[in-house]
């Protein structure tokens, strides 16, 4: 339950906990009948694993740039998965959020259409499963906690070259590299059409 409500807060509460970020929501009207409708009864399934990779600098001809290409993690048990319809107001959502999302700025749901999505819960070994779900197009994501290993290098003394007199002639660093744990979380999501009534979508978060 802790874990639904940091999620939960990280969609709707931000704004109250981070009070140096701008918020900003969906300009478009929010039809909860249709998007309720589109989370009706149906016979199709969608499951998979979800998991996520450190970030690690990858070089670019205008410099670093940081991507998920490090060490795999594995969703920890009981983390919350969700799913939402993809309606015009959710698209509006997503869209803002891609183009103006950073560290002072937030884009965030209306209590209203938030409240209308389905959650499954990893098991332990990252699975999850959403069942009975309609022909349709949603939108799954999760955010992934996990604990990683960094290491810097630190200088620990020098050493000294000498020439045949015992004069010293250059010395060099020593260094050595020391490790440390740290936690992370990264947000994983992806969308998913079905297609068929009946179909089983198997897929990678």
């Amino acid at each position: 339950m802790k874990k639904c409500l940091i999620v939960i807060i990280s969609f709707l509460c931000a704004g109250e906990m981070f009070s140096q970020k701008d918020s900003y929501f969906p300009q478009v009207f929010f039809d909860k009948k249709q998007a309720e409708a589109q989370l009706g009864y149906g016979k199709s399934t969608i499951e998979g694993v979800a998991f996520t990779r450190e970030k690690r600098n990858v070089p670019l001809t205008l410099g670093m740039v940081k991507a998920k290409m490090g060490k795999k993690h594995v969703a920890r048990p009981n983390t919350v998965i969700m799913l939402f319809p993809v309606t015009e107001y959710f698209t509006e959502f997503y869209n803002l959020r891609r183009k103006i999302e950073s560290s002072k700025k937030q884009v965030l749901m209306s209590k209203e259409a938030f409240a209308v999505r389905r959650e499954a819960y990893t098991d332990d070994y990252g699975r999850f499963k959403f069942e009975n779900l309609k022909v349709g197009k949603y939108y799954i994501e999760t955010i992934v906690d996990f604990t990683a290993v960094g290491s810097y290098k630190k200088q620990t003394g020098t050493s000294t070259a000498y020439n045949v007199y015992g004069t010293p002639l250059y010395s060099t660093p020593i260094y050595e590299t020391f490790f440390y744990d740290y936690e992370d979380s990264h947000r994983e999501s992806k969308f998913v059409e079905v297609k068929k009534d009946g179909q089983v979508i198997e897929i990678k978060l």
